[in-house]
């Protein structure tokens, strides 16, 4: 099976949002981490720049079409969106979508899937912003179709939000079921969806140990709850490693953080603490250790670019077995 899935250590992936690239610049950035030897690349899933939505300039490309454009064009790296919105697309074609990435790429995919939550991209695309409930029904109505039409020819199902009649999946993909990997840490609902049908959890926000360590008694509790066995679930959580540490940059990565990730609810000097645990190589290589200790499996690296990729590499990462 895939590298996401497959063996014991940690797995590092490279996370590059299309917004303001090229697909020549996403080829490059994707065959790049190939070559270094990341496991993993993904892309978010967005209609507009999330810097400066209203913006006239730096939107992205379709993710998915950039996915299958990845997936001709490399033959190792482990591909996912980090995360697809269950909302924007009906899961029946999204899972049709996910299926033939999944052949493009020789079973290299990895089925990432989320709620959403940008309420302007919501409007100016579907017309509406779903209630967080909406959302999250979708959310779960999406998983298990798409899990249905991962594993079997026909689909039928009925949900809160959607449903599938005779939903034929054909041809269908390489992998017997496509891992899903579900994103979010949302305690009631994203946590709770994740127990009952995630292979992967990434908990979002790049948190901190601590926090990590919370969600995941939440999510032992889910478990519990629903008589899933913990064990059977990876976890994976991301951050951006920074290597320049000079006082403007933390000063501006914590800006950008506390407005884009944070939605103004943080404040810049509580955002530069976050900041502050992956800034240099000593920090990050103790964040990185601090979530294998917990148990995390897979790491995203946030926005590397072509020299980043390789200095983190040959600076931290080379470091961790030693």
């Amino acid at each position: 099976m895939i590298s996401m899935m497959n063996g014991t250590g940690l797995k590092f992936g490279v996370h590059s949002p299309p917004e303001g690239k090229d697909f020549k610049a996403m080829k490059n950035l994707c065959q790049t981490a190939e070559r270094i030897g990341y496991d993993l690349f993904t892309v978010t899933d967005h209609f507009m720049n999330m810097a400066n939505p209203a913006g006239p300039s730096n939107h992205p490309l379709e993710s998915w079409s950039v996915l299958a454009g990845l997936a001709a064009v490399t033959s190792r790296i482990t591909l996912a969106p980090l995360v697809c919105c269950a909302n924007y697309r009906h899961p029946t074609v999204l899972a049709k979508i996910a299926t033939t990435v999944d052949i493009i790429s020789e079973e290299r995919l990895v089925f990432g899937i989320g709620a959403g939550w940008h309420e302007m991209e919501f409007e100016r695309f579907l017309g509406r912003f779903p209630t967080a409930k909406e959302r999250l029904d979708g959310l779960e109505d999406a998983v298990q179709i798409c899990r249905s039409m991962f594993t079997h020819k026909y689909t039928e199902f009925s949900g809160k939000i959607y449903s599938a009649k005779e939903a034929l999946n054909s041809p269908t993909p390489i992998q017997k079921s496509i891992p899903i990997m579900i994103g979010g840490s949302g305690e009631k609902r994203t946590l709770k969806i994740a127990a009952k049908y995630a292979d992967i959890v990434h908990l979002s926000g790049g948190p901190s140990a601590q926090e990590v360590q919370h969600k995941l008694d939440v999510l032992r509790s889910h478990c519990s709850h629903v008589k899933r066995n913990f064990a059977e679930i990876r976890i994976a959580t991301g951050f951006t490693p920074i290597l320049d540490e000079s006082a403007s940059n933390i000063r501006a990565q914590a800006e950008r953080i506390a407005a884009i990730r944070f939605q103004g609810k943080i404040s810049a000097a509580e955002a530069e603490k976050i900041v502050l645990k992956t800034t240099g190589p000593k920090n990050i290589l103790a964040t990185i250790k601090e979530y294998q200790r917990l148990g995390v499996t897979a790491i995203t690296m946030n926005s590397l670019g072509l020299e980043e990729m390789k200095s983190v590499k040959d600076q931290i990462l080379s470091k961790l077995n030693h």
